[in-house]
């Protein structure tokens, strides 16, 4: 394993690191949430219970010191208690005051006493379609029974069954309790929306400043590279004419069965040549100097330039103009048309190409092959310059394409074609076909007027 890849591993290491610790945190504060969420809403419940009993014992003090409900009753309404009732343990009803069952009702509701049986703790029912919320809780009530008529059996125990007012029962208007309740879980949920956008922005935030030092790292070591390929291209470019002229002069001079070898050496003063032409372009202006340019007569006269069979899509435009300089568009379409015919050995790449609109006057211009498709490995290095997965490759031309496209606000993509084979497709903006006739009138009025002139 190169430097390189240490650091590429020890890089994709702190990025699942960052996010297990990113993920532990969301966790935690979540947790935190729902504990405030469960808890405020126990608070609610214990408040609850609370009032019920504090409005339970006003309204039966007030109602035992004076035989007269109109005050109780005004406690009642003050405090929004339906009805109070005590029940005894078998259910049965010994006494209330307002609107309360006869029985209770067992069935929904359920005593969880105490370990001492002194007191017990209160537990609730609340229907949300209604609104009403019910109470009750055991109690021990001081009551005056007559002694006279209770007999004692040979056991001791008493002959007569007591049944002894033992149950509270409260029903109130839980509308206030129902409000805070979801008022707790709105308020939560919220929250819970709340940190999962933070998390999805700090995220987002964290993946744009890891691609931004990406770049800025990328852009360092270009400006470190350009100004090493500017000065080598230079150097290399004197040698390479010093060459060329010996060539040709030992041409002359030597017999003609040494000119095949003369031929080795001017296929790689040529090749050297095209490499240090293309370093130049990558380095030089990307702009260049944009001309109208209508794509499928254009890309019929570079298809020519290649061995292989290329056509048109049968969905491909008749017509396309866009704006481009003309030498940057041969360089991009060449390299694009190149790497398809080069996509495979042995066989017919089968090489297509599809021009096609876009929305909001967008051209897709694409290069489709049957080649072996793309290689493996890491991706986003397909346009890094000098990186190439061929033998005989520079790795500058797509380099150069995606530079010359993105001067010109379009992109360029490589991807898997449906069916085997590989797409690299360039989508840039389109000049209307009206507006590109009344440019190519006015330029034609211009020339004309320039000849008589």
């Amino acid at each position: 394993m190169n430097t390189k890849s240490f650091a590429d591993f020890f890089a994709s290491k702190d990025k699942i690191v960052a996010y297990v610790l990113l993920g532990l945190l969301f966790c935690l504060i979540t947790a935190m949430i729902l504990f405030v969420g469960f808890s405020s809403v126990e608070k609610e419940s214990l408040l609850m219970k609370t009032e019920a009993e504090r409005s339970f014992n006003s309204i039966y003090m007030a109602w035992s010191e004076n035989q007269d409900s109109t005050k109780a009753t005004q406690i009642m309404s003050d405090e929004s208690v339906i009805g109070i009732g005590i029940y005894s343990s078998t259910g049965r009803l010994y006494r209330y005051l307002g609107s309360v069952p006869y029985a209770l009702p067992y069935g929904n509701m359920e005593f969880n006493s105490t370990q001492d049986g002194d007191a017990s703790y209160g537990i609730y029912s609340f229907d949300r379609k209604t609104g009403v919320l019910r109470y009750m809780r055991l109690a021990r009530l001081s009551i005056d029974l007559d002694a006279g008529a209770l007999v004692l059996d040979e056991s001791g125990s008493l002959s007569t069954d007591l049944d002894f007012p033992e149950i509270l029962y409260v029903v109130m208007d839980g509308s206030s309790y129902s409000r805070a309740v979801t008022r707790i879980w709105l308020l939560t949920a919220i929250a819970l929306a709340a940190l999962v956008l933070v998390f999805l922005v700090f995220i987002r935030l964290f993946n744009n400043n890891r691609k931004y030092k990406e770049m800025l790292s990328r852009q360092e070591s270009l400006v470190s590279l350009g100004a090493a390929a500017r000065t080598l291209a230079h150097e290399i470019k004197n040698p390479l004419s010093a060459m060329t002229i010996q060539t040709a002069l030992l041409k002359k001079e030597l017999p003609p069965e040494y000119r095949s070898d003369l031929a080795v050496i001017d296929q790689e003063i040529l090749r050297l040549t095209q490499l240090t032409n293309k370093v130049s372009d990558f380095l030089r202006n990307p702009l260049g100097d944009p001309a109208l340019i209508e794509v499928r007569s254009f890309l019929e006269g570079i298809k020519n330039l290649f061995p292989n069979r290329i056509e048109f899509t049968p969905s491909s435009l008749k017509e396309a103009y866009i704006e481009f300089d003309p030498d940057r568009a041969r360089s991009v379409f060449e390299n694009l048309i190149k790497n398809a015919t080069e996509s495979c050995t042995g066989r017919d790449p089968q090489v297509q190409v599809d021009i096609v609109e876009r929305r909001k006057s967008q051209l897709s211009i694409s290069v489709l092959d049957r080649g072996d498709g793309l290689p493996k490995g890491d991706r986003s290095k397909f346009f890094d310059p000098f990186f190439t997965t061929k033998i005989h490759g520079s790795g500058i031309g797509l380099s150069i394409t995606r530079q010359f496209l993105k001067a010109r606000g379009g992109t360029v993509t490589l991807s898997e074609r449906e069916g085997g084979g590989t797409k690299a497709e360039v989508v840039i903006s389109m000049i209307p076909i009206k507006f590109a006739h009344a440019m190519l009138k006015t330029r034609a009025e211009d020339e004309r007027k320039g000849s008589t002139t």
